[in-house]
């Protein structure tokens, strides 16, 4: 049976929580480091959803990415997730940034993932610079990503081939200058706001949104599978609630 602080531990061996960024909220931020539990949920986002399942389960400990508590709590009412957690007794764990920027953590996983051979990394900007190769258009290459990380849809401009790409997960959309600066042709990333795509448009530069859950899901598994192994006396499943939603509608008008 783990303790949070082991998990804890373990989690900053692969991915240091002194390299989050400093806007970051990271580690334990709900419970205790002695909360031990012989069932811990893996998710991306500690939901009111993803909490009551803990509870369900007899998940005494969940490990999350993005963290429960991020910006500065001026109410905590009943429907606050953090209420929820503290109401069940569930230690939280949240990894973000700086899982981000780890070795082998979510940049460095999408850009695997989307084909992308690193060139090199900007870590304080959470992002990877790479070459992919083979894709005439945009729309060639995100119909790749899409059938190769089964997404159920992703959205996104065509400038035309694709060939330096910069990877930036999540809400990456505002390392668009970088990727100016860096001389990409392409931006894959999972959130984008509309200046930073007329940014892109005026400098010819694709867009290729995944979304955030999208851009970032693949992580949960991964943490999972290797809690488990450094851990075998304790069961840590990927929460079956970790859901953003959404769903897609298309139309092929021009």
């Amino acid at each position: 049976m783990a303790t949070a602080k082991q998990i804890y531990e373990y989690i900053d061996s692969i991915a240091p929580f002194e390299t989050a960024m400093s806007f970051d909220n990271v580690g334990i931020l709900t419970g205790s480091e002695n909360a031990s539990s012989d069932i811990v949920l893996v998710a991306l986002d500690a939901t009111n959803a993803v909490i009551e399942e803990a509870a369900k389960k007899g998940a005494g400990i969940i490990v999350t990415h993005h963290p429960i508590i991020f910006h500065p709590l001026k109410r905590l009412g009943s429907d606050n997730p953090a209420y929820l957690a503290a109401k069940h007794d569930i230690t939280i764990i949240s990894a973000h940034t700086n899982l981000d920027i780890s070795r082998n953590g979510v940049n460095a996983t999408l850009s695997h993932r989307v084909g992308v051979q690193e060139a090199q990394r900007f870590d304080e900007h959470c992002a990877i610079l790479g070459s992919v190769s083979g894709y005439d258009s945009a729309a060639d290459y995100a119909r790749h990503i899409m059938d190769t990380m089964k997404l159920p849809g992703l959205r996104f401009t065509d400038r035309g081939a694709c060939k330096r790409v910069l990877v930036s997960c999540g809400a990456g959309g505002d390392n668009i200058e970088l990727a100016a600066a860096a001389g990409a042709d392409t931006l894959v990333t999972g959130e984008i706001k509309h200046s930073h795509i007329m940014y892109a448009n005026d400098h010819n530069i694709s867009v290729i949104d995944l979304g955030h859950f999208g851009s970032e899901g693949m992580i949960v598994p991964i943490v999972a599978a290797l809690l488990a192994v450094k851990f075998p006396g304790t069961r840590f499943i990927r929460a079956g609630a970790d859901n953003d939603g959404m769903r897609y509608l298309s139309s092929d008008i021009e």
